[in-house]
């Protein structure tokens, strides 16, 4: 099962990301998918306020640098496999055991691009360009019920989550 709703603008992004912060911690992955430009660092923006980043410091995509680490009270791992070549080079830069700490919360940008590294428990949020917005799509990895998100408030005004097949991330 996946939801899915309407985020109607870049505050409701963030938004979302901070709600997010109230049930993910440690040990967690949130795997991102979605084309250039649909607020997949936006989000991650609305996370790292939630979860207490200092206010100097930027969130920024990691795009060219694969990894930023920000300090927040559950540390925050942000990566993008945007330009790796596939799994032999996320294993060389150490990224499975980063995922598996226990300690760390992951969110991995272009998840879908090397799908085999993400770990069946990860909870996967999906962001596409849509007509009055962005369209969100969240569902857990491998299939795991995600109706726990229904309570989440919703993304957008009067916007509220409604159940989807149209998207299932472990098919990728």
């Amino acid at each position: 099962m996946a939801i899915t709703a309407l985020l109607p603008n870049e505050a409701a992004t963030r938004a979302l990301g901070q709600a997010l912060a109230a049930v993910l911690g440690p040990g967690d992955l949130l795997a991102l998918v979605g084309p250039l430009g649909a607020g997949k660092t936006t989000l991650v923006q609305g996370l790292a306020d939630a979860l207490d980043l200092p206010p100097d410091v930027p969130v920024q995509s990691p795009t060219f640098t694969v990894c930023n680490e920000y300090p927040t009270r559950v540390p925050l791992l942000h990566v993008d496999l945007y330009r790796l070549d596939g799994l032999d080079e996320a294993e060389d830069i150490g990224l499975p055991e980063r995922f598996t700490d226990g300690v760390t919360l992951a969110v991995v940008e272009w998840a879908d691009r090397v799908p085999e590294l993400i770990p069946q428990h990860a909870l996967w949020l999906r962001l596409d360009h849509a007509t009055g917005g962005r369209r969100v799509t969240l569902a857990e990895g491998g299939g795991a019920d995600v109706s726990w998100a229904l309570t989440m408030p919703g993304p957008g005004k009067g916007e509220t989550w409604t159940e989807t097949d149209d998207w299932t991330p472990w098919a990728c």
